[in-house]
């Protein structure tokens, strides 16, 4: 809990730092645009990016009760590695006002681990099934996800994006607990809609420098916006913050500093009706924290 305060702390330092130092800047309709061609109403501009991403915080746990010691991923996980991070998206820009963004996030992480190792717990219990100790496991945990955006641009020809809107998230859990040898499995899936709030401020200082700083997130803690009969807390964040360069006519480069996360906590309230559905009323804990470094190219 202090790793994610902490956390949380430095992401809301970071927006405000650069909110402060863009507000300083002049903007760019007071400067020489690239073309003095006025754009068309419908653009569509893909982005691809590349890098590694970095786990800094992330406990599970399914099954049990909320006085049992949640699993380390990090610890007893093997998630204290970098991995390869990919993210792809394209923008519909109709008009200054709206933005349509598609997004596809691969996020799967595959480790290899040895219960009790190094002083760890000597078993893990994941869904009623025990791990004991010196079990090797293979474990992945997959949270790719699919995210439809509308953007309200409040700084409609002044060359830049100020704005606001949602998201519409779905999310397609795939977490896998096995015993090398294959004996031993405990699975748990689901996939399921996640409204989210979303804001932007893009800005180009000069025809060839620019920055993009995105954040979107949600916290809920209802039953009514989980479309369940019990209460279960959920909550998300994407944050970004990208410099930008034109160093190519009708592309942009750029470098980005990102953070994704999120969690859940409660009890199950569906019936189990498949095998990898966890059983009803079972207490379930999810809270991951990422740090990603990346190189990317949108074309314009």
């Amino acid at each position: 809990m202090l790793v994610r305060n902490r956390f949380f702390v430095a992401v809301t330092v970071l927006i405000l730092s650069s909110a402060a130092l863009l507000a300083d800047q002049p903007l760019l309709g007071d400067q020489p645009l690239p073309n003095d061609r006025p754009p068309p109403f419908v653009q569509i501009v893909p982005h691809f990016e590349t890098g590694v991403v970095a786990i800094l915080s992330h406990l599970y746990q399914s099954g049990g009760s909320s006085t049992d010691t949640p699993f380390n991923f990090i610890t007893q996980g093997g998630q204290d590695i970098l991995f390869p991070y990919q993210r792809l998206s394209v923008d519909f820009h109709l008009g200054e006002a709206n933005i349509v963004t598609l997004l596809y996030q691969p996020l799967t992480l595959a480790t290899k681990t040895v219960v009790g190792k190094n002083g760890t717990p000597s078993s893990v219990v994941v869904d009623g099934v025990t791990f004991g100790n010196n079990v090797p496991l293979d474990l992945v945990y997959g949270f790719d996800f699919w995210r439809a955006s509308w953007l309200y641009n409040f700084a409609q020809g002044r060359g830049e994006i100020l704005g606001a809107g949602l998201s519409l998230q779905i999310r397609n859990a795939s977490i896998s607990f096995t015993s090398t040898d294959g004996s031993q499995r405990a699975i748990s899936q689901n996939i399921g809609p996640v409204p989210i709030l979303k804001t932007r401020y893009a800005h180009w200082f000069t025809p060839e420098f620019g920055v993009d700083v995105t954040a979107d997130g949600i916290y809920v803690a209802s039953a009514f916006f989980n479309g369940a009969t019990k209460d279960f807390a959920g909550w998300l964040w994407d944050t970004s913050v990208s410099l930008q360069t034109r160093f190519i006519p009708g592309s942009t480069a750029f470098v980005t500093v990102r953070s994704i996360g999120g969690g859940a906590q409660g009890n199950n309230a569906y019936e189990a009706k498949t095998a990898t559905t966890s059983s009803a009323s079972s207490y379930s804990y999810n809270a991951l924290a990422t740090a990603a470094l990346t190189l990317g190219v949108e074309l314009n």
